[in-house]
């Protein structure tokens, strides 16, 4: 699948959901949602995304807080609180994201009589294939948190770098292996630990993508009405977008949802702006260039069940940042503008 470029304004606010335009102008003669006792396609898909970027929102909102806790890998009664609204909204986001699959599984379903005539459409087939490839890690999240009592946990590491310190916050699906409890076998066999603050991306991108796909099989189908369409706004996915711009940027050597796909950010990360936070490595804080980082200790954080002895401490691969944030200021507007990643210099403003 080729490498995708999802284009958000902060600025105007455009929308960048591509299923919205044609969801507008369904034509309800071709619907069998109602007789399904589903909402209308657009009612699917708008309380499906409210709900995802509403717990996208509030992820961001707690990371941010753990952040900006000291003293982060030592046992302390705040530092516990703060941890658990983490581990909470890790949870919530990602079922909200999975059941995504199925609601816009449905909106597509409910064009056809049954699945055996939905399976002989190629675009449907296409449609089922790609959504499969984007859900790949929500889905195995949410499945092994669901099935396996799994719970999500966190850990962290200290750093020091171009005089800044602090510590990066990851986090893995606990599994049990030979009584030893730590990252699930099962779950984490190629990579222990992964970024928290890529998650929130993951699924922003997530529903991009899905939102792409739901537009290509939509018209396929030629299910539009004549008429005009009703703007509808992305006020959720704007504030998903730009409480996740406020965290840093790093990965625990897993692949990064940019690193698949391409997001350019056009927003104003000046200080006051609602979208600098003062957190090092945070697009509006920008990693330095110089200096060689210092990791410190670190610290896989587990519950206790009263029976328990042995636990086995993540790992993460490696640690990156410096590629995944850019920073120049656009010529033309004067805005300071974030093209996400640092392969892509043009300015988004721009192009």
């Amino acid at each position: 699948m080729p490498r995708r470029v999802f284009k958000i304004d902060l600025v105007t606010g455009a929308n960048p959901l591509l299923a919205h335009p044609i969801l507008n102008r369904i034509a309800t003669t071709r619907q069998r949602h109602h007789t399904l006792g589903l909402r209308a396609p657009l009612g699917i898909y708008n309380t499906s995304i409210s709900r995802i970027f509403d717990k996208v929102t509030a992820l961001c909102t707690h990371i941010e807080a753990y952040f900006k806790l000291t003293g982060t890998l030592a046992p302390h009664v705040n530092n516990d609180r703060v941890m658990e609204q983490v581990i909470d909204y890790v949870e919530l986001a990602i079922y909200a994201a999975a059941e995504h699959v199925d609601d816009v599984s449905s909106i597509v379903d409910g064009f056809f009589k049954t699945t055996s005539e939905a399976n002989r459409v190629a675009s449907y087939r296409s449609f089922v294939t790609a959504i499969k490839k984007h859900k790949r890690l929500i889905a195995a999240a949410a499945n092994a948190i669901k099935h396996q009592q799994s719970r999500i946990r966190l850990f962290s590491m200290e750093y020091s770098h171009a005089e800044n310190t602090g510590a990066l916050h990851g986090y893995f699906i606990e599994g049990v292996t030979d009584g030893a409890v730590g990252p699930s076998g099962q779950f984490h066999s190629q990579q222990q630990v992964f970024s928290l603050t890529a998650l929130p991306w993951e699924i922003i991108m997530f529903v991009l993508n899905c939102s792409q796909e739901l537009r290509d099989v939509l018209e396929s189908l030629d299910v539009e009405a004549h008429g005009a369409t009703r703007v509808q706004h992305a006020d959720g996915l704007n504030r998903a977008v730009a409480a996740a711009a406020r965290l840093p940027l790093y990965t625990f050597g897993e692949m990064h949802p940019f690193d698949r796909d391409t997001l350019e950010i056009d927003g104003v990360f000046d200080r006051g702006d609602g979208l600098a936070s003062g957190l090092y490595g945070s697009l509006g804080s920008p990693w330095k260039s110089f200096g060689e980082p210092v990791f410190k200790g670190s610290a896989s954080r587990f519950e206790a069940d009263g029976v328990t002895k042995t636990f086995r401490f993540a790992q993460p691969k490696s640690i990156g940042w410096g590629a995944l944030a850019a920073q120049h200021r656009c010529k033309l507007t004067r805005r300071r503008c974030h093209p996400v990643l640092v392969r892509r210099r043009r300015c988004c403003a721009a192009s």
